[in-house]
């Protein structure tokens, strides 16, 4: 029976862009870059590329949060503190949550469907401070970050852990993610069965979900089916 749920964060039922777009404005207005401030679509390009690399190993977190703010102010040929400007966003981020719309209903319903793991890339602070923010922290029977596992997702090794520090079998876990190249890669690769939440419709490229669905409602459909 799958029920252990292997359950992704951001953008899988945190809104991450919701948080990260606000806590960019009010980063750029404390530093007065008001011309920034109208670019967070090329910062969050930049940021998007930068986790992409991480996920390969190709960049350890902290040059990620500062990297991101000094390749963005240099595309606008802008001289200010790349450090300063990850503090205060970083700052206003871990305080910062909110749940896509339909999540706190379909984190409930799975709940009520077995246990589960959430399992995240996200900066510890982060990821903890918008779910107490959300009053969520104790809701989840595990909350797995990579910094704290000392791997990534889609390494083998981040599924390992969460599968041995419950002593759960994979073939009784399901893992539930937006991303293909974390979440649906690392199950692949751990040999998990896995559904892509796919509300935009994109093409599987680059991995192989077991199952896809572009609703909440259409993965508990899932779920259910396998019962």
């Amino acid at each position: 029976m799958k029920n252990n749920f292997l359950l992704d964060a951001d953008e899988t039922i945190l809104d991450f862009i919701r948080s990260s777009g606000e806590s960019f404005q009010a980063a750029m207005e404390e530093l007065g870059e008001t011309r920034a401030a109208e670019h967070y679509d090329d910062f969050k390009k930049i940021n998007d590329s930068l986790w992409l690399e991480y996920e390969r190993g190709e960049i350890c977190k902290s040059d990620l949060m500062t990297a991101r703010f000094s390749r963005f102010f240099a595309g606008l040929h802008s001289g200010a503190d790349a450090g300063e400007a990850n503090r205060l966003y970083f700052t206003k981020l871990c305080r910062t949550g909110y749940l896509l719309p339909g999540a706190s209903e379909f984190i409930r319903e799975l709940k009520r469907r077995g246990r589960i793991y959430l399992i995240t890339n996200g900066t510890p602070a982060a990821q903890y401070g918008r779910l107490e923010s959300l009053k969520l922290t104790d809701f989840f029977d595990g909350i797995y970050v990579s910094d704290e596992i000392g791997y990534a997702k889609p390494d083998v090794r981040f599924f390992e852990f969460v599968l041995t520090a419950n002593g759960v079998k994979r073939e009784n876990c399901l893992v539930i993610g937006d991303s293909l190249t974390s979440d649906i890669k690392g199950a692949n690769s751990s040999g998990i069965e896995s559904i892509w939440y796919n509300p935009k419709g994109k093409k599987a490229e680059g991995a192989c979900p077991d199952h896809t669905a572009d609703s909440y409602r259409g993965i508990l459909e899932i779920i259910d089916s396998m019962r």
